[in-house]
């Protein structure tokens, strides 16, 4: 058995994108701990290449990214996500203007003018999982053991 990745109640449509790949990758024979850190790592890096990116005010949410992996005798898994505890609230944010500057306050009051990070926007993680369905099975079934 092979976590890829968990949904949450609180993402819509998520747990679906999650069951079929989790689905698809149960199914390669011989898979391994080293495919799914890879397919893990494809994944993130094309959050931050690939609209809609992962937003960005103060950088948290986007270094809140976490990979935990997991064994139990033969079964083995990884589970991925953002930690940070508004995570799922900016997940959801659809029609949330993510781009537009604004004015931003530093500690002490000063104030300063934002420019938000150009192609950011919501479902950022779910979208990088749907459109890199076959790329991420391809990296996993690439990485297998040969017996």
């Amino acid at each position: 058995m092979s976590v890829f990745a968990q949904g949450d109640e609180g993402i819509k449509g998520f747990e679906e994108v999650i069951k079929n790949l989790n689905k698809e990758i149960k199914a390669i024979q011989d898979r391994t701990m080293f495919g799914l850190i890879e397919a893990a790592v494809f994944i993130r890096r094309d959050m931050d290449e690939t609209p809609p990116l992962i937003p960005v005010d103060t950088g948290n949410l986007r270094a809140s990214w976490f990979t935990e992996t997991f064994r139990q005798g033969e079964l083995f898994g990884l589970t991925i996500g953002f930690n940070a505890n508004y995570a799922v609230y900016v997940h959801e944010m659809v029609g949330a203007d993510f781009t537009s500057p604004r004015w931003r306050s530093r500690p002490g009051g000063k104030q300063y003018w934002y420019t938000p990070r150009e192609g950011a926007g919501a479902k950022f993680f779910e979208a990088a999982l749907k459109r890199n369905g076959d790329k991420i099975i391809k990296i996993i079934q690439e990485t297998a053991k040969i017996k």
